[in-house]
């Protein structure tokens, strides 16, 4: 393509591509020859500064020196004078107060311009107020001393009219610097976040490999006989917990409709209106607390109560008799069976805890779900840094677009290759 291009003589326009690693090196090349710039105009005007200092200094030694030509009052002449050392003083504080700096840099030239012009303007604010007296007397040589004055100040204008251009190019290269050092430090950045991001993912997966073996393991020991016997056992238990449940409400059905009359004598025995043997007080209680830890010898005892005397005056008598009696002949027997129940569950819960395989499961599943905490813990950490990573790369990128910019604001024939 390029052979064709020369035999036809076409010309591409210039773009200069400039690698990242070089761009430093160009903008501080640009930086010296745009300094260079800076001091060859600069140079020559400092000369004609000092030039004009000097002639602002003689003008002034000729007017200070100056004798009235023709005839004025006496007391014009006095006034002139006095404003004519007025115009003197102000000329000293002028030159005394600006001073030609050596360097030729763009921050000291704007800041010697700054102030040289601060002094002159206040200095040539007072010698135009004198300015207007000391002329009707010597007015070549005030005039004289106003226009070097005029002159210096166009020479310190004339001084920065043309940097404002370069104090931006100068900028920009500072700038661009600075950004070129901001994506070296993101580029660091971004590869110990990539470094970080490759650990947490090699963590996460040996977490998850690790879960899937425990959980393997967990099948495996599920799908053991000895599991199977664990679980037999365990539905075994069950059983007997109900049967006893289911004896235990029995025992509560025998008691139920004697509550209110065991209430009652309760009542009476608390208040000291009838009084009860000591067991027969501790059987009222168990009977009216926990029914199934009641003696059934109770009921016979309480038989009694109702028979001998007529505390609780029952107004159904025989219908309560008939209750106490059946508690006389059932409560026995279904005590006797719950008692044979508990005495089955809690050998039955033994022999389970003796089973080596449920602390293996639960020892198992116990490290499966702290793997699993562990495993979220990793993922919402890897998750975060990927999140940070992606920023980092944005801002790359935000920064690769303003340097280009800043580097096409120095010379926009420059394309910076990343």
């Amino acid at each position: 393509m390029k052979w064709i291009e020369r035999l036809f003589g076409k010309k591409e326009p210039f773009s200069p591509e400039i690698g990242f690693d070089e761009l430093a090196g160009w903008l501080e090349s640009r930086s010296k020859e745009i300094s260079g710039e800076v001091e060859r105009h600069v140079a020559p005007i400092y000369s004609d500064i000092e030039d004009a200092l000097r002639e602002i200094k003689k003008s002034a030694a000729g007017l200070e020196e100056a004798q009235p030509e023709g005839r004025y009052h006496l007391k014009m002449v006095k006034v002139a004078a006095t404003n004519r050392d007025n115009m003197v003083k102000q000329v000293r504080l002028l030159t005394d107060n600006i001073t030609v700096p050596k360097a030729t840099d763009i921050k000291t030239i704007i800041a010697f311009h700054e102030n040289a012009m601060q002094t002159l303007n206040v200095c040539l604010e007072n010698m135009m107020k004198s300015y207007q007296y000391a002329k009707m007397v010597f007015l070549e040589d005030s005039k004289e001393v106003i226009a070097d004055v005029n002159a210096l100040g166009r020479l310190l204008n004339q001084l920065v009219e043309p940097l404002k251009d370069r104090k931006k190019l100068l900028d920009a290269a500072e700038n661009a610097l600075k950004t070129i050092q901001s994506i070296k430090e993101m580029r660091s950045a971004i590869e110990l976040e990539s470094t970080s991001i490759k650990e947490k993912e090699e963590k996460a997966a040996a977490l998850k490999k690790e879960i899937e073996e425990g959980q393997g393991a967990l099948v495996l020991l599920k799908e053991s006989e000895q599991w199977k016997q664990y679980q037999r056992s365990m539905d075994e238990l069950a059983a007997l917990l109900d049967n006893a449940k289911k004896t235990e409400s029995e025992i509560n059905n025998i008691v139920l409709p004697l509550n209110k009359a065991l209430n009652r004598l309760k009542q009476l025995s608390e208040s000291g209106r009838y009084t009860l043997a000591p067991d027969v007080k501790e059987g009222l209680n168990l009977c009216l607390s926990d029914s199934k830890s009641c003696s059934p010898g109770f009921f016979v005892e309480f038989e009694k109560v109702i028979v001998e005397s007529d505390v609780l005056k029952l107004e159904k008598l025989d219908k309560m008799l008939e209750q106490v009696r059946l508690a006389q002949s059932s409560f026995g027997s279904y005590k006797e069976q719950y008692q044979a129940l508990m005495a089955d569950i809690e050998k039955k819960k033994d022999e389970i805890a003796k089973l080596g395989i449920v602390a293996e499961e639960k020892s198992l599943d116990s490290r499966i779900s702290e793997l699993q905490e562990k495993l979220a813990s990793a993922e919402k950490e890897l998750e975060m840094a990927k999140n940070r990573l992606a920023s980092l790369e944005r801002d790359v990128e935000d920064k690769k677009s303003e340097l280009q910019q800043m580097v096409s604001s120095i010379d926009n024939r420059v394309r910076v290759l990343f």
